[in-house]
């Protein structure tokens, strides 16, 4: 339960730590995106704004040369020269129908004229403008853009400017206006693409980087698996191919650890002093023998060793000369076994063979042979040359046999052997 729970925390931190970033990144982009289309929007709504507002104060200065006054009549009528401008919408309707933009014309803060109505369908002139836009425009002399200016409860985007008299005084405004709405809905709609292609990529890049996390899990799950089936003893584990393949650190990881299975496979299973397999090792393949034999009734033959007379060489010659005559005689034996099963150091002087899929009468002929090349050895010691013969006893194996049972008689015929003089084969 407790590695379940570690897996999926560090399943779950890899996962954050390549997801999270990219999503991160894909909300600074479309917040980055939103604003910029945002700030442009507004500069080109400010610049058709500013354009029509001119283009308006231009055409009434064309029409109607002269400047803007007030006539008290039975009405106050407000005039161009020598034309009233009074109730006379017929200018900025047309405009007001070519560009979507609503435009009034003010004598002082006053409204004249103007595209804009109430809820009742009523023009609203007469009423007057925001103080705000009075100190800003009026009397600052100066335009002025603003991207939230409420008229009748609706909120704009406003573009005021003054209108000048021929002596150089403020005697009026002229706005251009355009609902937030239209605007707002224009950006969202230019913003709307990037969001989707940030969102696609983001989703894209997503997947991809989840699948290569997926693998680096599923690498290091392999690892874990492996080192720990090695750390309960199984020697002979195999670590996943994929893990290998990978070319990166994790496979160099994958490496590290068959280099450090082979390295405690040697220190448990092979003798330090002739490089042969030792007994643990022999035990572990001689079942492994039994159980392939007793599923497919295959044959196999079981022989132990021993060198002759090894204890007086020992005592003659001393121990690094037994050694030596150890380590000589087992490069044969390693040799002679290649390709026909395995040879182990069973203990002392003595060596246990495993002859696979093979008869009694065969595995004798090859122990006869393994004879001849121990009693033509020769072996050089402090300018002497020591010749040496084995013994060996053999028994066969086969579908429900028993280990124990063979290796008894194995060591039974190696007994017969020595009491009938040595160097020599029995079965």
């Amino acid at each position: 339960m407790k590695k379940q729970k570690d897996k999926g925390r560090l399943a779950r931190s890899l996962r954050a730590m390549s997801v999270v970033p990219l999503v991160l990144l894909g909300v600074v982009i479309s917040i980055f995106s939103y604003q910029a289309v945002k700030a442009a929007m507004h500069k080109a709504v400010n610049t058709e704004l500013k354009n029509i507002a001119n283009a308006v104060a231009m055409t009434y200065d064309l029409l109607y040369p002269g400047d803007y006054q007030v006539v008290e009549n039975e009405d106050i009528d407000v005039m161009k020269g020598n034309t009233k401008l009074t109730s006379d919408f017929s200018i900025i309707d047309r405009l007001k129908e070519e560009t979507q933009i609503d435009i009034t014309l003010f004598f002082q803060d006053i409204r004249v004229l103007t595209t804009i109505h109430d809820d009742n369908g009523t023009r609203i002139v007469g009423t007057a403008a925001n103080y705000r836009i009075k100190e800003d425009v009026l009397d600052k002399g100066k335009p002025h853009f603003y991207t939230n200016t409420i008229i009748n409860e609706v909120q704009y985007f406003a573009y005021y400017a003054p209108l000048f008299n021929a002596d150089g005084s403020v005697t009026g405004m002229v706005y251009a206006g355009k609902p937030c709405t239209e605007v707002k809905a224009a950006v969202r709609q230019a913003v709307l693409p990037i969001l989707v292609i940030v969102l696609c990529g983001v989703g894209i890049v997503s997947i991809v980087v989840s699948s290569h996390t997926e693998k680096i899990l599923y690498a290091l799950q392999k690892i874990r698996t492996f080192l720990s089936s090695v750390s309960k003893g199984n020697l002979w584990e195999e670590l996943d191919p994929v893990v290998l393949h990978r070319n990166d650190e994790l496979s160099a990881m994958g490496y590290s650890a068959l280099y450090m299975q082979r390295s405690l496979r040697t220190l448990v299973e092979q003798d330090t002093l002739t490089e042969l397999n030792n007994r643990r090792f022999a035990d572990k393949r001689l079942k492994e023998t039994q159980a392939q034999a007793d599923a497919h009734g295959t044959r196999f033959v079981v022989a132990i060793g021993d060198i002759d007379f090894f204890k007086s060489v020992n005592d003659t010659y001393g121990h690094e000369c037994g050694d030596v005559v150890l380590k000589q005689v087992a490069d044969v034996l390693k040799k002679h076994m290649t390709g026909k099963g395995f040879v182990a150091r069973w203990g002392g002087e003595e060596f246990l063979f495993l002859y696979d899929c093979t008869d009694l009468e065969k595995a004798r002929k090859e122990t006869e042979t393994l004879l001849d090349e121990i009693r033509n050895m020769e072996i050089p010691y402090e300018e002497q040359i020591l010749k040496i013969t084995m013994t060996f006893g053999l028994a066969e194996g086969g579908m429900n046999s028993k280990i124990k049972e063979l290796l008894q008689q194995a060591d039974n015929n190696l007994y017969k052997g020595k009491e009938a003089g040595r160097n020599r084969v029995v079965i």
